[in-house]
């Protein structure tokens, strides 16, 4: 596809702050970390229930206005950090699993629901009867057809991010049902084996698919970081958290590195505490990057055993007052992951305004922003 206006990466602002980011993916000290208010279009348009949800999700027309919408917004406030405006085809974390035969319920309060094809009772070798499914099928079509319509439309001027990638484990587990497909593992190991196979398999064939319909592709679905094409492949992973180590050698580690030979190296994100998980994630090939809630995984822990070995990029979680681990306010998170890292090679920091920071007393977002700049200026 040719493009036929400038793409926004080409201008001077965004072109510098890309640069940076190919320096952060690299390993580099650029003089600080890079820094993220995570405005992704199509979910800030969500949260902000800019339309209504079932139609945001399933309506090219709705999504691609509410999605331009937010970066016109994006556009006109002083936040100062490394944001790359892009557009992302969205349709939930069901988009693969739907693909499968899943059958899809949306809401009008919440991201959409994948109901199992294998049911809690259904014999484990009705993975058998599975059909291969294509890269077109069911959401996926659909995520394609959305993406050739927001190139369409704005002629090219946004790169287009992969959309909500769960990886080969996060996606398996939706198709057949969770508790059951963990039990498998322990008494149907080559039926699991098989269903992680063909999920794998529609990954690569997906992501070649929607790059192909990309003029400009970020193969990143969130958080919403600049990862140059080629350099990788983001996915969800938070089943990290949920099986064993030895399980998820077993079942999940060769299908990753099979997606990060595939692709040029992989980057994970998972939500809970990995910790125990330490030891697999160092045997991932090309591990680009990892993304986690510092009030879930220490971000102590991360940094003492990856720092200088791949990107390091934290975000506030559930954040619990009952959990292990709390801040009391953004501030508190961002002074205390600046004060235990020891470089600024390959660190970047997700920040997002929770309620007790009070943006009516310090200036809304604008304020919000210089705070986060502040912070980070003085611990770099």
């Amino acid at each position: 596809m040719s493009q036929t206006v400038k793409s926004v990466t080409q201008e001077p602002k965004y072109a510098s702050i890309i640069e940076n980011w190919k320096a952060f993916w690299a390993l580099q000290d650029i003089g600080r970390p890079l820094w993220l208010i995570p405005s992704e279009p199509i979910l800030t348009a969500a949260t902000l229930r800019m339309e209504p949800l079932p139609r945001l999700f399933q309506e090219k027309e709705v999504q691609l206005q509410a999605s331009l919408n937010v970066l016109k917004w994006r556009e006109t406030v002083n936040v100062g950090d490394d944001f790359v405006p892009h557009l992302e085809p969205y349709g939930g974390v069901t988009v693969f699993a739907s693909a499968f035969g899943c059958e899809i319920q949306f809401f009008e309060h919440t991201l959409p629901w994948a109901h199992p094809v294998i049911k809690a009772n259904d014999p484990p070798e009705k993975v058998y009867d599975l059909p291969t499914p294509r890269p077109t099928d069911a959401q996926l079509g659909q995520m394609l057809e959305f993406t050739e319509y927001f190139v369409q439309q704005t002629k090219g001027r946004y790169p287009i991010a992969m959309t909500d990638l769960q990886g080969p484990l996060d996606t398996a587990y939706l198709v057949w049902d969770p508790s059951a497909f963990m039990l498998a593992m322990y008494t149907n190991p080559k039926e699991v084996h098989h269903l992680m196979r063909l999920v794998t398999d529609l990954i690569v064939k997906y992501v070649r698919e929607q790059r192909a319909r990309s003029p400009e592709f970020i193969p990143c679905h969130y958080p919403p970081l600049y990862l140059p094409d080629g350099r990788g492949l983001q996915i969800s992973d938070d089943g990290l958290a949920v099986i064993s180590a030895k399980l998820y050698e077993k079942f999940c580690l060769p299908h990753v590195n099979e997606l990060s030979e595939e692709f040029g190296g992989i980057s994970i994100h998972s939500c809970g505490n990995f910790v125990h998980q330490f030891d697999n994630l160092a045997k991932v090939h090309n591990l680009r990057g990892l993304n986690f809630g510092a009030t879930e995984t220490p971000f102590e822990a991360v940094w003492e055993r990856f720092n200088g070995q791949t990107a390091i990029i934290p975000h506030m979680g559930l954040n619990n007052s009952s959990g292990e681990i709390h801040f009391a306010n953004t501030q508190e998170y961002m002074e205390h992951v600046l004060r235990t890292k020891t470089h600024n090679r390959g660190f970047g920091i997700i920040v997002l305004p929770l309620p007790e920071d009070h943006l009516d007393e310090i200036g809304g977002i604008e304020g919000f922003a210089a705070r986060c700049r502040e912070t980070i200026a003085l611990y770099s």
